[in-house]
């Protein structure tokens, strides 16, 4: 085994119960697993449809991965109050991305935790450029695979076309698009960073 590898990378995706985040993440790691890398993908549903916590959880790695579960996490994006509490799981110089609209509040504290924070208008953009509310969760992971550069936006668009329904197709690609380009911060992860200049995933 590699030597260059310790632990997978992990992403947790938080938020209200049907606002898309279990579709984040599982596009997310099928777009990895195109990439490049071995990926474990659970989901977490609170007992309400709508209303409840609810998120979903990535590792992904070079290597397969022993223990597939992660109590702290590289990523995480919150898309709602809801999931206030999973910033205690934030590991230090993680990198947090919030949607403005839903999430209020960040405590102070977070700052000592990291300092790579990303304030995302996702639910914003979704309701005034592309009238629905519901593709705000597309612009997020537009937003988090372009500052971490773990997802070339050519994998992520092939895995919403194979995942979505073809009603939501066309709109929730310009979603994407859309994300991938509204911010210009960098935030990469070092391992993956390690993993392509050893010539694998995508430049």
């Amino acid at each position: 085994m590699s030597s260059l590898i310790s632990t997978p990378n992990s992403v947790r995706f938080s938020g209200e119960a049907g606002q898309g985040n279990i579709l984040m993440g599982i596009i997310f790691a099928k777009a990895l697993v195109k990439e490049g890398f071995w990926v474990v993908q659970s989901q977490h549903y609170g007992a309400q449809v709508r209303g409840g916590l609810s998120y979903c959880d990535v590792l992904f790695d070079q290597e397969p991965i022993d223990y597939p579960e992660a109590k702290n996490f590289d990523i995480l994006y919150l898309m709602h109050n809801v999931g206030l509490n999973h910033i205690g799981n934030l590991k230090r110089n993680g990198i947090l991305f919030y949607d403005e609209k839903f999430v209020e509040n960040i405590p102070q504290y977070v700052e000592r935790i990291t300092k790579k924070i990303i304030k995302v208008p996702a639910s914003q953009i979704a309701i005034e450029e592309l009238s629905n509310k519901n593709v705000a969760n597309m612009i997020g992971l537009g937003v988090l695979c372009s500052v971490t550069q773990i997802i070339s936006l050519e994998s992520l668009i092939e895995e919403v076309k194979s995942n979505v329904s073809k009603n939501y197709i066309e709109i929730d690609e310009k979603a994407i698009k859309i994300g991938y380009d509204l911010c210009k911060k960098r935030y990469p992860l070092e391992s993956t960073k390690m993993y392509k200049k050893l010539g694998k995933g995508y430049e």
